[in-house]
C-alpha cells in the first residue's frame, strides 16, 4: 500500500492552519456571516487520523476564549457551507450536515471539525 510522509500532510496541514478568515455561506456561496477572524489558537495540531484511511488531521475552529460563540449573522439564509479562506482566497470548504436557516438578527455557535488527508489505498 502506498505511503504519504507525516512531514508531506504536515506541511499540508500547515496550509490550512494559516487561515485567517472564516464564512458562512449558502449552497449557492453567498455569504451568511463574513466577520469571523481566525488565528493559530484556533487550529489544533497536525495529528494521526486513527480512523479509516490513517493519514493525518488537523482541527478547525477551536475556541479556547469563546471566539466561535455568538458570532452575528451578516445576511439571513440556509447556512449550508463553512469555508475558511487566508485572505481572500478560500482553502477549506466543510459542508453542514444540513442546511440551518439563519435570520438577520440571529447569533451563532460555530463546532469543531477536522480536515483530514488520508493515506492512498
Amino acid at each position: 500500500m502506498p505511503l504519504i510522509a507525516d512531514t508531506v500532510f504536515d506541511a499540508a496541514l500547515g496550509i490550512v492552519d494559516n487561515c485567517n478568515k472564516a464564512q458562512v455561506v449558502t449552497s449557492g456561496s453567498s455569504i451568511l456571516i463574513n466577520s469571523i477572524t481566525l488565528d493559530a489558537s484556533n487550529f489544533g495540531a497536525a495529528t494521526d487520523n486513527s480512523g479509516s484511511g490513517a493519514g493525518r488531521k488537523i482541527q478547525c475552529l477551536v475556541s479556547d476564549t469563546s471566539d466561535m460563540k455568538a458570532i452575528s449573522v451578516t445576511s439571513a439564509g440556509a447556512a449550508k457551507k463553512i469555508r475558511l479562506l487566508i485572505s481572500s482566497a478560500v482553502t477549506v470548504v466543510a459542508d453542514l450536515t444540513s442546511a440551518v436557516s439563519l435570520g438577520a438578527s440571529d447569533q451563532v455557535n460555530l463546532g469543531t471539525f477536522s480536515v483530514i488527508l488520508k493515506d492512498p489505498t
